[in-house]
């Protein structure tokens, strides 16, 4: 089987792999049908890691089920599945406290499409190997376009986290999406709206993550201005720069919550006094993305969030290649489903 490979900074190609196999009645083996980046394989694919090349990519996708073990009871073959972005049991300590990402029976690091922990494989593969299937897969309900959710694995639902979080702690509050990555920034300018902000800013330099900010409901700027100092009650960080990070924290007023979405690779300053002085908080973390998928799936279905509007590129397996690492706000690699009569409606994504 194929699988696609990081091969060097700016590039991709297909590999022949071993054959996956269920190793345990527990297993499931599915097929991408819809698979996409985030902004952790836009940092790999470009050479902004410290990942050596020649690991397979990809820990966001929708597959179809193709084979099931004998323990397995949710799922079928033919079923459209969205893959957690890292496998768990679902019944260690760990994963009943919430915290699938880390997962004692699995590995506390493992994640698809990374050299973290062991290998499991990327999710632009031909085949993927899922073990623990009815703790992990989650069927995307009829009425959800399977492109659309592709990102649900990781991006979407970890951005459905971290905007709830400052929700949570602020009702109806002013919020400020600080966009520079990609689908993030347009991702949680739509959530924040949907989960009931009084208002949101948006930051960006992107023209069209600005237009699509702007077109949820957010007021857009290319810059933060210094004016803002002790105004949100939430900020949801999404951006590369650590010195736009402290920025981000002059914004929020007392008792205010940070939430970061990026991922630093060293050490980065945080200003700690602000923190102190107006008494914030801070989350910061590898969100545990299984246990919030079907809610985020059922926001979709309800039509409480518009992810299809940030898709910006369809893309046929064959030429992920070459088209991945043109930098575009949410690519989607595409296939039809073989076993399933369920269609990937490309049209009406596009409608």
């Amino acid at each position: 089987m194929q699988a696609l490979y990081f091969e060097e900074k700016g590039r991709l190609g297909w590999r022949d792999d071993p054959e996956v196999v269920l190793r345990s009645g527990k297993d499931a083996i599915v097929r991408p049908v819809a698979s996409t980046t985030c902004d952790l394989d836009q940092a790999i694919i470009h050479g902004r890691t410290p990942f050596l090349p020649g690991f397979a990519l990809g820990h966001e996708c929708v597959a179809e089920v193709v084979e099931i073990g004998d323990q397995v009871s949710d799922v079928v073959p033919g079923d459209i599945v969205v893959v957690p972005c890292a496998p768990s049991c679902g019944e260690c300590d760990v994963c009943r406290a919430g915290l699938t990402a880390s997962c004692e029976a699995i590995g506390r690091r493992v994640i698809y499409g990374t050299p973290f922990g062991a290998a499991v494989g990327g999710l632009f593969s031909d085949k993927v190997w899922v073990p623990f299937a009815d703790a992990m897969l989650v069927k995307v309900p009829e009425g959800v376009n399977p492109i659309a959710v592709s990102g649900a694995s990781d991006s979407l639902t970890d951005t459905y986290i971290n905007v709830t979080k400052g929700l949570k702690r602020h009702p109806g509050g002013r919020v400020l999406v600080w966009g520079g990555v990609g689908k993030l920034g347009p991702h949680a300018v739509d959530l924040a709206i949907a989960l009931g902000a009084g208002s949101v800013d948006y930051v960006d330099t992107d023209e069209k993550a600005l237009t699509l900010a702007e077109e949820f409901g957010a007021r857009v700027h290319r810059s933060f201005d210094p004016a803002w100092d002790w105004t949100f009650d939430v900020v949801v960080f999404a951006a590369w720069q650590p010195s736009e990070l402290r920025q981000a924290f002059t914004g929020l007023r007392a008792g205010g919550h940070l939430s970061q979405l990026m991922i630093f690779f060293e050490d980065t300053p945080v200003p700690m006094m602000e923190i102190y002085q107006r008494d914030l908080t801070f989350s910061n973390g590898r969100p545990s993305s299984r246990p919030q998928i079907p809610h985020v799936l059922e926001h979709c279905r309800c039509g409480d969030f518009h992810p299809e509007r940030v898709v910006s590129k369809i893309i046929a397996f064959d030429d992920a290649p070459e088209a991945l690492v043109i930098p575009t706000l949410m690519p989607v690699v595409v296939r039809q489903p073989t076993l399933s009569s369920r269609r990937l409606s490309i049209a009406d994504l596009q409608e």
